[in-house]
């Protein structure tokens, strides 16, 4: 009988890095469980951002530890800070939008400040205002100071040197004369509104280096306001304690007329001739007009 034998089948044998990983995990994969890890990370990141920023905003612009409660006042003489310093309170009182207030360290408005100030105070231009952190406001001021008194209508008015009339003037002429205040008078009675009318500073220049001409080089005092047929006309009539009239315009330069006049006393009018002055007319460029009582 022939024998027949088993072939032996060749056993493959694995290697251990070839063997697959039988085991079985319950529940989610590692991959899962990492994305969710991962949304959970940053839903907290951006709850914890969104209440940080919550916080920066009610303390920046809602909380009332930047609240500006103190204002300095520097610059002033005549009026008292304690006036500016309520001004200045009441422009920042209320709210924008109304939730965001107005006394807010961040919100001040430096420009209704200012305009509070110029608006309430004729008498105060404002220099600069500044911010201290976290509750302070410093407003410097100058006090205008009056160049001359101007008249029309009946009334008179402080001017400063920019030509501003900026408030009225307590007193007649008189008085106002004896308080070494340049007056003048308007004949044209056009009236004043007082932050808003301008006098030509050119003019009361001209004005002043009159006055001074009249003094200091011809020794002579002024009796009266000086006299102007308007703002536009650039001349001036004033009487002198000699009781004649000087008449002079812009068309004659202080150094001209000062020279003029200077000849004449020497030659024309001099000795008793000039105390019956009636008056001196410079008012037409290159012609000298005079009278005689």
């Amino acid at each position: 009988m022939p024998i027949f034998s088993k072939k032996k089948k060749n056993k493959i044998v694995q290697k251990s890095w070839q063997r697959k990983n039988t085991k079985a995990y319950p529940g989610a994969s590692k991959k899962e469980t990492s994305q969710r890890g991962g949304i959970f990370s940053r839903f907290i990141f951006w709850l914890l951002l969104v209440v940080f920023l919550g916080i920066c905003v009610y303390l920046l612009f809602f909380s009332t530890f930047l609240d500006v409660n103190k204002i300095n006042i520097q610059g002033n003489q005549d009026i008292s800070s304690v006036e500016i310093s309520k001004v200045v309170e009441r422009s920042l009182e209320g709210k924008y939008l109304k939730y965001l207030p107005k006394k807010n360290f961040f919100l001040v408005s430096v420009s209704n400040i200012g305009s509070a100030v110029k608006n309430n105070f004729n008498r105060l231009e404002v220099a600069s205002i500044g911010k201290k952190f976290p509750d302070t406001i410093v407003v410097k001021v100058v006090e205008r100071k009056a160049e001359l008194v101007w008249c029309s209508g009946g009334a008179c008015y402080l001017v400063d040197s920019s030509g501003l009339a900026y408030g009225g003037a307590n007193g007649t002429e008189e008085d106002l004369r004896a308080g070494n205040f340049l007056v003048v008078v308007d004949d044209s009675a056009i009236p004043v509104e007082i932050g808003k009318t301008k006098i030509s500073p050119d003019f009361i220049g001209y004005i002043e280096k009159v006055n001074a001409m009249i003094r200091d080089d011809l020794k002579l005092d002024v009796a009266a306001s000086y006299h102007t047929p308007g703002i536009a006309s650039q001349e001036v009539s004033v009487v002198t304690n000699e009781g004649w009239t000087l008449k002079i315009s812009s068309e004659y330069s202080v150094d001209e007329a000062k020279k003029i006049i200077q000849t004449l006393f020497e030659k024309d009018l001099n000795g008793e001739t000039r105390k019956n002055l009636d008056y001196l007319d410079l008012r037409v460029k290159g012609k000298v007009y005079y009278k005689t009582k």
